[in-house]
């Protein structure tokens, strides 16, 4: 407990209010209990997903930390969607702006009552960031408890192959009874799905920015380590309180581009350009996603991981998980940057390295499965990629930037031209591709699917049909104003902007214009009309006049929370946030 009372936010409180404490003992809060440094212990729990359903325990054991640690908690939860539940419905459109109302609902728990610090437990793909939002928002002496993963499913399936499958279906390429038997095994277990995607991705970067413990994220949810995380992050807080350790003086530029560092290493989800800079924005840093760009340039990609990799996220935490790879890059990051142990994480490293159990508890599982270690976690002289991979496009189709993973796309799409397929909805272009309507060479444009048009919703149904094809994943890109799942691979650009209910160039795009790709000059670009390609002075022109009759369409919501984004929300280089 802090030694003077008045460092602590509650107490101070507690002298002007006198109806809270009458009210906080009528839920059998003692007068001791009142005098402690009172804690949130706030939770995405909830029954929207596996990766929340396991947190009840969470929430016992981080509560019984505070406890011995002489803290009082107070448990709140806030529990999140999950979008491979809603994944190719309009409840797609209600994803992306979960992470900002999920965040709200935090700082108004955290702030509008009297609590000193805070402990959030999430592990999936908008809870995450939207806990180190509210994190950075509150400023109070906050730590993150990562969720953790499921275990493997048989034959090492996982629920995105899902879609590949049920097109298969569809098509009548795969019985029934084989996608039947897939669904049923391939969540065996709570906790975040087997792949690198937004979920597990944003446990990482949790962890990489200092704020979880060294070791946390991406711990199988079955093991009793997780509720030992869960104990010791409950004794931390209090520690942090004392101290008065804010997130500010955690989340430093420092410590945002050692995240970004590591998410190039772990081949990471491409929703972190819409999280981080938003985060960094709340702590008073400026990151954009030029850094991305910037950083990606240098760091190799060592996760050997699925989607893009062989392996389960699972075997990637026996192998050393984030400590593993931060030793292996070292000399690249950041080293004095504080975090929510109290040191700082040079020194977690260094006692790390030289904790024999901390690794050797891990790697005995992977001997179980007679998988090496260096296989999965590659050493920094045989990277499993040679650059991170994400690449910023800009050009006249996209004037305020585009991503792309590069490290998923096949080479020969690197530099790529090809006519444009136009669709103005994501379902329009699922059936062109389920129906073989798409052709080798074609450049699908899905449109009028960014923040403010239909709340940025993933087109990974679509993605992963042309992913999951041998000849459109070699020769046919995917280009949206909309997003992409953390699980997606394969020659998908997202996040034009400005979008096309902006009035951004991909709106007066048309049939059979042609559109050019060039990773290594980080192009994306209309270089051509009717098949025939024309100088860029011309182009402008054409565009000019196609502007000239350009109407933008009916809101596609016109009431609920889903209108007040189309008004308020940023552009997706921006974050596409409402704050």
């Amino acid at each position: 407990m802090p030694k003077d009372p008045e460092h602590l936010r509650s107490q101070r409180l507690r002298a002007v209010n006198y109806q809270g404490d009458a009210l906080r003992m009528g839920m059998n809060w003692t007068e001791e209990d009142l005098a402690k440094p009172q804690v949130l212990v706030d939770s995405a729990y909830g029954m929207g997903h596996p990766g929340t359903f396991h947190f009840r325990e969470l929430i016992e054991e981080v509560s019984n930390g505070v406890y011995e640690a002489g803290g009082k908690p107070g448990v709140f939860a806030v529990s999140d969607i999950c979008d491979g539940v809603v994944q190719a419905t309009n409840g797609m459109s209600y994803s992306l702006i979960s992470r900002d109302i999920m965040a709200a609902m935090v700082e108004i728990h955290a702030l509008g009552h009297p609590h000193d610090g805070m402990v959030l437990i999430s592990g999936n793909d908008k809870s995450v960031p939207a806990h180190l939002l509210a994190i950075a928002r509150c400023n109070l002496p906050a730590i993150h408890l990562p969720g953790g993963t499921q275990l493997n499913a048989p034959n090492y399936v996982t629920s995105n192959k899902m879609w590949s499958m049920g097109a298969a279906v569809e098509r009548g390429e795969l019985a029934p009874e084989d996608l039947d038997l897939a669904q049923r095994g391939a969540c065996p277990t709570c906790g975040a799905c087997q792949f690198m995607g937004s979920a597990s991705t944003g446990q990482v970067l949790a962890e990489a920015l200092g704020l979880a413990l060294p070791g946390s994220a991406l711990v199988p949810a079955p093991l009793t380590k997780l509720l030992r995380y869960a104990r010791a992050t409950g004794k931390q807080i209090l520690k942090l309180i004392e101290d008065d350790i804010t997130p500010q003086r955690i989340l430093t530029h420092d410590a945002f581009e050692n995240a970004i560092i590591i998410h190039a290493a772990i081949g990471g989800s491409t929703n972190a350009l819409l999280h981080i800079p938003v985060i960094a924005r709340e702590a008073g840093v400026e990151i954009t996603i030029d850094d991305f760009d910037r950083i990606h340039r240098h760091v190799p990609v060592l996760a050997n991981v699925k989607t893009t990799g062989r392996y389960p996220v699972e075997y990637f935490w026996y192998a050393g998980g984030v400590p593993a790879v931060m030793l292996e890059l070292r000399d690249m990051l950041h080293l004095d940057c504080l975090t929510v142990t109290g040191k700082t994480l040079g020194e977690n490293l260094e006692e790390i390295e030289h904790n024999h159990f901390f690794f050797a508890e891990r790697r005995g599982y992977l001997n179980n499965v007679k998988v090496a270690r260096d296989e999965i976690i590659r050493p920094r002289t045989d990277p499993f990629g040679t650059d991170g991979g994400v690449a910023i496009l800009r050009g006249n189709l996209a004037p305020e930037g585009a991503m792309i993973k590069t490290f998923s796309v096949p080479k020969e799409m690197h530099i790529h031209v090809g006519p444009a397929r136009i669709f103005d909805h994501e379902e329009e272009a699922i059936q062109a591709l389920v129906k073989r309507q798409v052709v080798a060479g074609d450049m699908v444009v899905i449109r009028y699917e960014g923040p403010r048009a239909n709340g940025m919703p993933e087109m990974y149904f679509a993605s992963t049909i042309l992913s999951s094809d041998h000849t459109l994943n070699t020769t046919t890109a995917l280009i949206t104003d909309g997003r992409y799942s953390g699980a997606m691979r394969g020659p998908c650009i997202g996040h034009v902007t400005p979008e096309a209910l902006d009035g951004g160039p991909i709106a007066l795009v048309e049939e059979n214009d042609l559109i050019e790709i060039n990773v290594p000059e980080r192009r994306l670009a209309i270089v051509g009309v009717k098949g025939q390609r024309l100088p860029e002075d011309h182009i402008q022109s054409i565009f000019a006049e196609r502007r000239r009759h350009w109407t933008p369409p009916e809101p596609r919501h016109s009431h609920g929370i889903l209108s007040l984004y189309a008004r308020v929300a940023r552009g997706a280089s921006d974050g596409a946030s409402i704050t």
